[in-house]
Formats: structure tokens, C-alpha cells, sequence
């Protein structure tokens, strides 16, 4: 294949499909065996989750590169332009790069299907290699056991931030189901670090860490719980936590976010880097991780975009109730009225994100939007489903990155259910 210029190279993945024949981990693991087993001697921390997951990495990444490291990232999906997807040190990868890292990449496919998450992750793996990183942070596209990046056969620990019930038709139509393909990331003899909050999906994590490592008596699990961390305050934009457990002991961090679902991610990065100190991978200074925890500003997650305004990504009724939970904490620190944006994709269990919504009562007017192109849901549909739970005034707009650039108002207005609505409002105001 040839591709003259990184637009090209673009358009080409714009194309792909999600899916191909064969599993991810297969055709993940013929482009990295083709590009010589380029994955081999580089270290990863792999990490899995039905939310959460992005920003677990996020905080990863700066704290590792406050300790002094060489830190690649790569995550998805992208808000704006598909170089976010991948980053050393916070930098996305440039034009050039990309289109040179993909040109090695393409001219391996000789034959076999691939889909667009394994070039992506082809190319940022030759582009990591390439700069000589010290970690790559990985975080997993879809699922977990069947997915890409779990081609990657030894990474140096392994993260699973949370499980609820997202892609069923894909991965299942339960929480233990879901669980089971998250906790297969789990390696043998690789550290685990769990969001263990819930019992089912603590089960289910254990139960899988103890038969991969049946013939050994490695038992490096580690269960991340909310009796290990408390919040003492929150202001507008930042959240102070303490942190206490075998490895720090009512630690005190910063998050920069009103994100009251970060304290949980952030926690579950101090786990992994403690553990990793322990084992003697990484350095630990607790006063450079502090730095890395506060320097965390993770796009379309509780994120202040301007004055009174907030964007979040949450896309599914667990995300949608956290951001409820964020939503609330900052209304109880200054009793302004609230609007809410919404707009959500079909495949989304939206009559339930609504409704909750509705029900917590944080919000005294709604405004919806379309997004998402194929999987848009009509205005009307939207429009409908919030009349049947509220009386509220319910009114329509045809461009919501117009919308909040535009807004002046003194009432909070939060935009939430879709990583779309994110990415149009961001696209619009940057």
C-alpha cells in the first residue's frame, strides 16, 4: 500500500472498519510479529475498564514523567484529531511522525484483514520504539481478553479501573460477563492493581489472577477500595484527598478537576506506582507524584472549559451517575441555577442516562443536541424521553460547539452523554 502524505494515511483509517476477521490479540499480534516483535524488551503498564480507564492513564503518565521518565501514552478514542491518540511526555505525536510511523507499518500488510484500533496501535508501538520511551501506558480499546492490546505478552503490571455494563452485545449481558473480559489482561506473574469496590467484579478478577498463576505462588493482587481514600475538600476546579493503605499513610494529593470519580483513579495510580517502586522498576518520590497527580488535566472529563461552563464524557448510566455525583458537589458550593446539554449515540442505554439525570434533580433547564453522524439519535426521540420524566423547559439547538463558545450566562451549564459532544464543543473553542 502507498500513501503519499499523512491526510492520506488519515482517510484510509476514517475508512476501516471497528472490526475484522479473527480477534484483535491475533491481528494485533501478526503486525508486531511482521515488525519484528517490536513490542519486545519495551515495558507497558496495561490497563483496562469500563470507565475511568483514560484518565487511570493520564495520571499515570504524568506522575512517571515527574519521576523523570520517558512516557508513552496511548488511549482512545480521540476528541478532536487522531494524533491525541498518541503521546510521549504529553506531546501528541506530529503529522510527520505519524505518516512516517504508519508508511512501516502499512508496508507489512502483505495479506490479512486489520481494523482501524490495530494500525493505530501498530504505529504508535514503532513511533515508541523509534524514540526510545522508558513506559508505554496502553490503555485497551474494547473489552479486554479478545481485544489489541492484549497482544502485548508481558507488560509490568496490569490495571483494572471498573466494570458496568457498556458493548453487551459484544461482551456480554452481565457484570460478572464484562468482568471476565476486562480481568483477561491478567498475565502470570504481572502485579495487579483493581478498582475492588465492587464484589462481583472483585470475584471475578481474583478468580482469574489465581488460575493464571496456578502453578506459582506469585500473589501480587492489589484491591484499590473506597475505605482507602476520602476526600477533605473541594473548590471550584480542584479536589484534596487523602490516601491511606500499605504504602501511603493519609498522604495527602491534589486532583485539578471537580471530578469526584478522579479521586478513585488517582488512587489507583499511587497503588500501581508504589508497586512498581517496589519492585524496583520505577524511582518513588512521593513529592514528584504529587506533582504528577495535580498536573492532570484529562480532556472531556469534568472539564472546565470556560467560566460556569463544564464538559465530561461520561456515555453510559455509570458515567452518567458519577458525573451526577461531580455535578452535585459543585452545586453545593455556590446555589447557582444549572443547565444541562445533553446528547447521546443509539447504541447507548440513553432512557436510562435520562432519567437519572432528571432524578437528581441538579438541573433546572435541558437543552439537547445531535450528534455522532451514523448513530445519531433524532432530537425529537431525545426530546421525548426527557418530557416523559420532567416538566421542566426542554429546548433544541442545532450547534453545540457554537452554543457554549457563545455562552455568557451566570447559571453552571454541564454537557454530558457523549464523547461526540465533547469533541464538537472542544473542536469549536479551541
Amino acid at each position: 500500500m502507498f500513501f503519499g502524505s499523512y491526510k492520506e494515511v488519515v482517510s484510509y483509517l476514517d475508512n476501516l472498519g471497528q472490526f475484522a476477521k479473527g480477534t484483535g490479540v491475533e491481528r494485533e499480534r501478526i503486525l508486531l510479529d511482521r515488525l519484528n516483535k517490536i513490542d519486545m524488551n519495551l515495558k507497558f503498564i496495561h490497563v483496562a475498564g469500563t470507565n475511568g480507564k483514560g484518565s487511570t492513564c493520564a495520571f499515570l503518565a504524568n506522575s512517571l514523567e515527574c519521576l523523570g521518565l520517558k512516557v508513552g501514552l496511548f488511549t482512545s478514542p480521540h476528541l478532536v484529531k487522531i494524533n491525541e491518540r498518541i503521546k510521549i511526555n504529553g506531546e501528541d505525536i506530529s503529522d510527520e511522525d505519524f505518516y512516517n510511523c504508519f508508511k512501516r507499518v502499512a508496508s507489512v500488510i502483505t495479506d490479512g484483514e486489520f481494523a482501524y484500533f490495530d494500525l493505530i496501535m501498530a504505529t504508535a508501538i514503532v513511533y515508541y520504539k523509534q524514540k526510545c520511551v522508558d513506559i508505554i501506558v496502553l490503555e485497551t480499546g474494547l473489552g479486554g481478553k479478545l481485544d489489541a492490546s492484549n497482544a502485548i505478552k508481558s507488560p509490568i503490571c496490569s490495571i483494572i479501573t471498573g466494570v458496568s455494563l457498556e458493548h453487551t452485545a459484544i461482551l456480554g449481558d452481565t457484570i460478572e460477563k464484562i468482568a471476565s473480559e476486562k480481568a483477561g489482561i491478567i498475565k502470570p506473574k504481572v502485579p495487579v492493581i483493581f478498582n475492588a469496590n465492587d464484589k462481583k467484579v472483585a470475584e471475578v478478577v481474583n478468580n482469574r489472577f489465581k488460575e493464571v498463576n496456578k502453578d506459582s505462588c506469585y500473589n501480587k493482587i492489589f484491591p484499590v477500595t473506597k475505605e482507602m481514600y476520602h476526600i477533605k475538600e473541594i473548590s471550584l476546579g480542584n479536589i484534596d484527598f487523602f490516601i491511606d493503605n500499605d504504602y501511603y499513610r493519609n498522604d495527602c494529593f491534589f486532583v485539578g478537576s471537580n471530578g469526584i470519580y478522579q479521586v478513585l483513579n488517582a488512587s489507583l495510580c499511587l497503588m500501581a506506582l508504589a508497586v512498581l517502586a517496589k519492585d524496583g522498576l520505577i524511582n518513588f518520590n512521593k513529592d514528584a507524584i504529587k506533582e504528577g497527580i495535580k498536573k492532570t488535566k484529562w480532556p472531556g472529563r469534568m472539564e472546565l472549559v470556560k467560566r460556569n461552563v463544564f464538559i465530561d464524557g461520561g456515555h453510559n448510566p455509570e458515567g452518567v451517575s458519577r458525573f451526577i455525583e461531580s455535578a452535585r458537589s459543585i452545586l453545593e458550593l455556590d446555589k447557582k441555577r444549572a443547565k444541562l446539554l445533553f446528547s447521546v449515540v443509539s447504541d447507548k442505554d440513553y432512557t436510562h442516562m435520562i432519567k437519572d439525570l432528571v432524578e437528581s434533580n441538579c438541573f433546572d433547564e435541558y437543552i439537547i443536541t445531535v450528534v455522532g453522524g451514523l448513530r445519531k439519535v433524532s432530537a425529537d426521540v431525545i426530546k421525548d424521553i426527557f418530557n416523559r420524566f420532567t416538566d421542566k423547559k426542554v429546548t433544541v439547538i442545532d450547534d453545540a460547539g457554537e452554543f457554549i463558545d457563545t455562552y455568557e450566562g451566570n447559571d453552571y451549564l454541564f454537557a454530558v452523554g457523549s464523547l461526540y459532544l465533547v469533541g464538537e464543543i472542544k473542536r469549536t473553542i479551541n
